[in-house]
């Protein structure tokens, strides 16, 4: 990553030149006075343009171990290599320009070298801005192919509207004009096409991101295009020395300061706090554009579609088009919005399954996967008035052993194991629960629980009493059960909910522990479970 490098103290002169410049020329126009030395001013302000952006370049390749004049300086110049070629371009071109035509009052050819120096100028400035685009997408939030390609739509539809109104207002009578020749006619149209092209790359910049470093480049861009349409628009009633030279002067100061600041500011490491994709009336301009874009080119196809002559014929093809992108623009908006609603549903399933994940977690217990006390009681709470509820109290009977001989881990593993064989005994009829510890539970709300709870329990001691395989040997326990089941004259007692029918299961499991355990008590009748093998 390059250093930091201060911003060339030569901006100060440009900044001071071109607001001289742009005074004089206003007082000039103002006071009806001619100052023709001023297009040595007009000149000079490029000139000052390049200086001040070589100053930046050369302190920008010596910050990355570079020498200004070694030939590896260009390998390293990046953007600011690219703008000072532009801008040298534009330099030579306009200082040619002045000297040649302007001072000599020679009128200008249909094509010279300067023209290709103009060319050269704005293939540097789309090589300056596609580095952008390029650099566009790193601080902030991605940008997805879908919205770029919803903005340059919405850019393409109203730069066709732009180019339509030049074709009607200039470029159709120009071509139409005889006195003009073959090459004046082209070298005007490319110079339209390109400003069109830099248009669509500006609205595209001011779409995609927007940060103070960038403004000045994005604003000295659309500055110089609008100049130069509005020169040709003009065509002969241009005058030199007028308000729009102004405009091509800060078009060009735009561009120095926004590339030296844009290359200064991503020198450091981004602010993505500053970083907005627009924002605020800017939005809503860059949103509304498209809309009046098309009201234009309705309002033309009414006054100029009608005509049969090539304004008329290009007025329709240009209709044509921009309704052809609206539609274009409509069906990826719908392609859009499905994506996005799949996107959406995709996240509410996601965000449904990870609260489903999250409850069963809160009510289930982490080791066996049974209920745990929460969601037993979340059950017994939930059991309508109507229910006939059973519950089978269960507790292991010499559980602490294990725990003190073989480790709690082999603790876990018999919690774990009881946990399975009470989730193969239960059934549909019956939902197994650990309330925690050595305490486990069976509950039914099941009109056949009474009736299945006293054998299921015989069940349940034989089943938890027979080994358990350990790591290095095994353990046999016991286990102890307490039923107690809602009586149908109950049912609609309130003293017959849930939390009683649990104290009563208890209080069969405290009788059951105190006749010596490894066995079941169903209410107030003790039933001896059979004997077990080994137990």
């Amino acid at each position: 990553m390059m250093n930091r490098f201060p911003l060339p103290w030569l901006f100060a002169p440009l900044l001071l030149l071109a607001g001289a410049y742009t005074a004089l020329l206003a007082w000039g126009v103002l006071a009806g006075v001619d100052l023709p030395w001023l297009n040595l001013m007009y000149g000079a302000v490029p000139v000052v343009a390049v200086l001040a952006v070589g100053q930046a370049w050369c302190a920008q390749v010596r910050s990355e171990g570079g020498g200004c004049l070694r030939a590896g300086g260009w390998s390293a110049s990046g953007r600011l290599g690219w703008a000072l070629l532009s801008l040298l371009a534009l330099a030579v071109a306009e200082v040619a320009y002045v000297t040649l035509f302007d001072l000599s009052g020679v009128d200008a050819p249909d094509v010279s070298f300067v023209d290709g120096l103009y060319y050269l100028y704005y293939l540097g400035l789309l090589g300056v801005l596609w580095m952008d685009r390029a650099a566009g997408s790193q601080p902030g939030r991605p940008v997805s192919r879908g919205v770029l390609g919803g903005w340059l739509l919405d850019s393409l539809i109203t730069v066709v509207v732009v180019g339509e109104v030049s074709w009607v207002l200039a470029v159709s009578p120009l071509l139409q004009d005889s006195g003009s020749s073959v090459v004046f006619k082209a070298v005007s149209a490319s110079y339209v096409v390109l400003d069109l092209t830099l248009l669509t790359v500006g609205l595209l910049l001011l779409r995609r991101r927007l940060e103070p470093a960038r403004l000045p480049l994005v604003l000295g861009l659309m500055v110089y295009v609008g100049a130069d349409l509005a020169y040709l628009l003009l065509g002969d009633q241009y005058q030199s020395r007028g308000m729009l030279d102004a405009l091509w002067v800060w078009g060009t100061v735009g561009q120095a300061v926004g590339v030296t600041l844009l290359t200064r500011a991503q020198a450091v490491p981004a602010d993505a706090a500053r970083v907005t994709r627009g924002g605020g009336w800017l939005d809503t301009l860059l949103r509304a554009l498209p809309y009046a874009a098309v009201t234009v080119a309705c309002t033309l196809l009414i006054l100029r579609g009608a005509a049969s002559d090539l304004t008329g014929r290009g007025v329709a093809w240009f209709t044509v088009t921009v309704f052809m992108l609206v539609m274009l623009r409509q069906g990826q908006g719908f392609v859009e919005t499905g994506r996005l609603n799949r996107r959406l549903t995709a996240q509410a399933a996601e965000l449904e399954r990870s609260r489903d994940e999250m409850e069963h977690l809160a009510h289930h217990d982490g080791l066996t996967g049974l209920l745990n006390r929460d969601g037993f009681y979340r059950l017994l709470l939930g059991a309508p008035d109507h229910a006939e509820l059973t519950i089978l109290m269960i507790d292991l009977d010499g559980f602490k052993p294990v725990n003190d001989t073989h480790g709690h881990a082999a603790g876990d593993a018999v919690l774990r194991e009881v946990g399975l064989r009470l989730r193969g005994l239960a059934g549909q009829a019956f939902i197994p629960a650990r309330l925690g510890g050595d305490e486990f539970a069976l509950v039914s709300l099941d009109p056949r629980g009474p009736e299945l709870a006293p054998p299921l329990a015989g069940q349940v001691v034989q089943a938890l009493a027979r080994p358990y395989r350990l790591p290095g040997g095994s353990a046999q326990l016991g286990a102890s059960v307490g039923v107690a089941s809602r009586a149908a004259s109950a049912v609609a007692s309130a003293a017959a909910g849930g939390e009683v029918i649990m104290q009563r299961a208890d209080a069969a499991l405290y009788r059951a522990k105190r006749a010596g355990g490894n066995r079941l008590e169903v209410e107030a009748v003790t039933q001896v479970s059979a004997p077990v093998a080994g137990g």
